[in-house]
């Protein structure tokens, strides 16, 4: 069942044109990476998603609800997090969570479990955290509500590697328990290693939909290699793995790599086109 229904969102800016009928939709229980270069229209869908913009044209639908007609119930069942947010810098971390609590009407209880799970002293005032710990204040801000879908915009732009697998690691257990994940990211890496899908946005329209284990099971092999004479050569390769390791040891290497095409290589093909 799809909780998630984009049909033909369009978003202009006056002349510009941001998202151009862009159409996807979305299973429950699933993790989907969106990714796209800056300026492809991935912050302005999921704005129009959570009824932060008004569509040009088009709909969505979220848990069978109209995105604007329906907002305010829709997001009693939606988590977000944006890709920046701006707080208070003379705040401490435990007054920004006792406000969004008190707020939403939340135990506290939950804040301390997601601040020990992400290794974050409560009682620092926000001017006094790193990036990456700002980031974890609005990732458990984001967390506090138990919710069927959570919308996540760069989520780990700042967090160190640790954090990133903990991040994401606590995503898969959310998934196990019946939450979709829709999360907007750069690091393409992650996007492969952890989502179910990848739609690959450009100029405002879907320029594909992959599914990753399909990608990961993929014959198409990526090769690099540099010869004796410094020189780099890459390209993609779709056939007997023996024959080309036979053709390879013919040359003078000096490094060699050899993986499954991955979603990075995807994204650049559909960038260079």
């Amino acid at each position: 069942m799809n909780i998630i229904e984009v049909n033909g969102l369009t978003k202009r800016y006056g002349k510009t044109l941001a998202v151009d009928h862009l159409s996807f939709q979305i299973e429950e229980q699933t993790i989907v990476g969106f990714v796209g270069k800056n300026g492809a229209g991935k912050t302005t869908t999921i704005r129009c998603m959570l009824d932060f913009l008004k569509p040009s044209a088009g709909m969505i639908s979220i848990a069978g609800k109209d995105s604007v007609k329906e907002s305010h119930e829709i997001k009693k069942i939606l988590g977000y997090m944006p890709s920046e947010i701006s707080y208070d810098h003379n705040l401490s971390c435990l007054h920004v969570f006792q406000l969004a609590c008190r707020i939403s009407g939340l135990p506290i209880k939950k804040a301390y479990d997601l601040t020990d799970y992400f290794e974050l002293d409560v009682h620092k005032k926000i001017r006094d955290l790193s990036l990456g710990n700002r980031k974890k204040v609005s990732i458990i801000q984001a967390l506090l509500k138990d919710v069927k879908i959570l919308v996540l915009d760069e989520p780990t732009s700042g967090l160190d590697p640790l954090m990133q697998h903990k991040f994401f690691s606590l995503l898969a257990d959310l998934k196990k328990n019946g939450v979709t994940i829709f999360l907007s990211s750069h690091n393409l890496d992650e996007i492969q290693k952890y989502c179910d899908r990848v739609l690959i946005i450009k100029n405002g329209q879907l320029a594909d939909d992959l599914q990753v284990d399909k990608l990961n099971a993929s014959s198409r092999q990526s090769v690099t290699y540099m010869t004796a004479n410094k020189k780099m050569h890459s390209f993609l390769y779709e056939g007997d793995i023996n024959e080309l390791i036979q053709k390879l040891a013919k040359l003078d290497l000096l490094h060699l790599e050899i993986k499954n095409v991955s979603v990075e290589e995807e994204f650049i093909k559909y960038y260079e086109e």
